[in-house]
């Protein structure tokens, strides 16, 4: 018997409610009439990087170092990519291993490159690229590829050329393959537990909020696969999540470009690329001609995001980690949709440093969109939200109201700009639980991200790590699992890894999902 644990990126209720509703997703339908549904609390900010790894382990990112897809070194001022080298914890299908439970992961991002515990059958997802290694062990690959001769982790195509059909298109087809995948580990390599995770539904619903029949099409085909793994014989339990949840775009500001119109962020002049512009050699005119070719996988290959970054934005806009910072005279700048790093060489003491995070956090209380819609619902000391020592934390963490969109984007109006998202994360996803010994009918749950690992440890019947911040969601249980006392094990805390990957593939897969310009 296998527990199946599906995860979709990005999943919202709001969407899925109305199409249950419909009885376009019967599937979906059976695990909430015969399970457990619920709103699943995501962590601040519901990022990718890192709420997959707070759901993996069950901690907060405190406690993992890791806050964004980027982190920013205090010491030196460096801005690097993260990937699942830079998270200090195990999983918990590492600590399954040990409970001699055997377990299979598919497609879950912040896996690459895998760094699981032997015995856990891995295949990594984004920034993986299928033309390395993606699979651990290495020789899972070859029979991955046998087995599913089509299996890529990535879109095949650019996805800001792409129209609305063939991106749902590709998106019916990596979705398929997640499945695929996950029923290939319990039926052939015999696992009895596999996590997958369909991250394209992300990218579908960042770029095609507008246009909700074209998402529904997607989900209908994940309904079906859904309803082949709980008719399977060997499905014992699923479990159903998201990483956060979706809501449209209402304004966007770009948090960066304000604080460099307060002086706080000083960036020099960069002739080479102005000179680039001036000429018409800009980024997405790259782009226009390598599709219209017909090279977009041979340019993929041979001319890394390293360098396409150099070629301007027809927008004029830049990602700040590619931004030439005046480290001198910056104060702070943000690297994403939420954390804010002060720069400690601009300030004498640590008074003036602290006066000045005072300063920015009151600016940030008091600003509100044209509309007069405040920016923020609050700002964070970081300490008041994670747990652990802190590594690399920010110093600020701003908790953006619903429907404000905050990317890192660097250059044009502090408000108003269109990026290429429609719609962006939320704070709140989806949750369900369906299966043996799982309560049916009306369970009042209030789960969090942290709850999940602990939760499905208990269910399998191993303890649950002692330095995990999230608990067993006991009243989601029936029968001997609801009866059983929970045990704890011992702590999952590691140091940071050495094996990186690539900053260029992660920096590549960024740009391209429109996570950074």
């Amino acid at each position: 018997m296998t527990v199946y644990v599906v995860g979709l990126d990005g999943a919202d209720w709001s969407l899925l409610r109305r199409w249950m509703d419909d009885g376009a997703l019967p599937a979906f339908e059976r695990l909430c009439s015969g399970g457990v549904d619920a709103d699943l609390e995501s962590t601040l900010p519901p990022i990718t990087f890192p709420a997959w790894k707070c759901y993996s382990t069950g901690k907060t990112p405190g406690k993992l170092g890791v806050y964004e897809w980027f982190s920013f070194d205090h010491d030196t001022c460096d801005i690097s990519t993260n990937d699942s080298s830079d998270f200090r914890s195990r999983e918990y299908w590492d600590v399954l291993v040990d409970a001699g439970v055997k377990p299979g992961v598919v497609n879950m991002p912040t896996t690459h490159p895998p760094r699981t515990t032997d015995g856990v059958l891995t295949i990594a997802g984004s920034p993986a690229s299928e033309r390395g290694e993606f699979t651990s062990p290495a020789s899972l690959k070859a029979d991955l590829l046998d087995a599913i001769p089509s299996y890529r982790v990535k879109p095949n195509l650019v996805l800001s050329e792409a129209s609305p059909d063939e991106l749902i298109a590709e998106a019916q087809t990596l979705a398929d393959q997640r499945f695929d995948a996950a029923e290939w580990l319990a039926t052939e390599r015999d696992r009895d537990f596999v996590h997958t995770t369909v991250f394209i539904t992300d990218t579908v619903q960042h770029r095609l909020w507008d246009r909700p029949d074209h998402i529904r099409r997607l989900y209908e085909r994940i309904d079906a696969r859904l309803g082949e793994l709980l008719d399977r014989d060997d499905t014992e339990a699923v479990f159903l999540m998201s990483d956060h949840g979706f809501v449209e775009i209402d304004e966007t500001f770009l948090v960066n470009q304000w604080l460099a119109e307060r002086d706080d962020l000083v960036v020099k002049e960069e002739s080479s690329r102005n000179l680039l512009a001036s000429v018409g050699l800009t980024e997405e005119r790259l782009k226009r001609v390598v599709d219209t070719l017909g090279l977009v996988s041979l340019a993929q290959a041979v001319v890394p995001e390293s360098v396409q970054r150099w070629f301007p934005s027809e927008s004029g806009r830049v990602s700040i980690q590619d931004a030439a910072i005046d480290w001198d005279e910056t104060k702070a700048i943000s690297l994403g949709r939420g954390p804010v790093y002060v720069n400690d060489r601009a300030f004498d003491s640590d008074a003036d440093k602290d006066a000045y995070v005072a300063d920015l956090t009151a600016a940030f209380e008091s600003l509100e969109t044209p509309d007069g819609t405040p920016v923020s619902e609050a700002v964070h000391d970081p300490a008041d939200i994670y747990t652990g020592s802190m590594p690399l934390s920010p110093d600020l963490l701003v908790e953006y109201t619903t429907g404000v969109d905050a990317p890192e984007s660097l250059g044009g109006d502090v408000f108003g700009e269109q990026l290429v998202w429609l719609a962006t994360h939320r704070h709140h996803g989806v949750f369900t639980a369906w299966g043996d010994d799982i309560a049916d009918g009306d369970v009042s749950i209030d789960p969090t991200l942290y709850d999940l690992a602990p939760t499905i440890l208990h269910y399998l019947g191993v303890p649950i790590p002692e330095d995990a911040d999230g608990s067993v969601l006991s009243q989601l249980f029936a029968g001997e699992t609801a009866d059983r006392p929970v045990e704890t094990g011992p702590s999952t805390a590691t140091d940071v890894g050495d094996n990186r990957a690539d900053q260029r593939d992660v920096e590549e897969t960024l740009k391209s999902l429109g996570y950074v310009e």
